[in-house]
């Protein structure tokens, strides 16, 4: 797996600085329990490759943990030397509000909770705030969804894609 990493200016605010959920939940969360991790510069860029047999091979985290959820499969499957890094330099995109980055850091919490405790009990909606005429109403979002289950454990995907013949090596 290849990841991608790149400044991400906040154009209105500063030259740099965007990528605040990775800052603000996911850089700390995967230090604390994964510091092996610590060394990707970006986890949540949103830009990785993989070749297909290793995508095909990983159950796929619903949402916006999908590239937490592939990190850690792969570096829980084939280690950390699974994994490079490019430097894409820099990208511009669009930013979310701060409720937004809420749910994300939310769902991303919870793909790593379930990596990380597999047995506990996990929530399933984050509760935010919304002031509507000076009043502070709740606004539940779901931010739990099962993972997909890898390719290759899927009859119908397996049918249509079987494996190629295993060569041996001449001597």
């Amino acid at each position: 797996m290849v990841k991608a990493f790149y400044d991400r200016p906040l154009l209105d605010v500063a030259a740099a600085g965007g990528g605040r959920v990775t800052e603000l939940m996911a850089r700390p969360l995967l230090g604390a329990f994964r510091p092996e991790l610590a060394g990707v510069v970006q986890p949540l860029a949103g830009e990785y490759a993989a070749r297909r047999r290793l995508l095909e091979a990983l159950p796929f985290a619903a949402g916006y943990g999908v590239e937490t959820g592939l990190l850690l499969d792969t570096v829980d499957g084939y280690g950390l030397a699974a994994v490079a890094q490019v430097d894409l330099g820099q990208r511009t995109h669009g930013h979310q509000d701060t409720a937004a980055l809420g749910r994300m850091a939310a769902t991303i919490l919870q793909t790593v909770a379930a990596r990380l405790l597999p047995d506990y009990p996990l929530w399933s909606d984050l509760t935010q705030f919304r002031r509507v005429d000076g009043v502070a109403s709740p606004i539940d979002a779901e931010v739990r969804w099962p993972d997909r289950p890898p390719m290759l454990s899927v009859p119908a995907y397996r049918a249509a894609h079987p494996a190629p013949p295993q060569t041996t090596a001449r001597t």
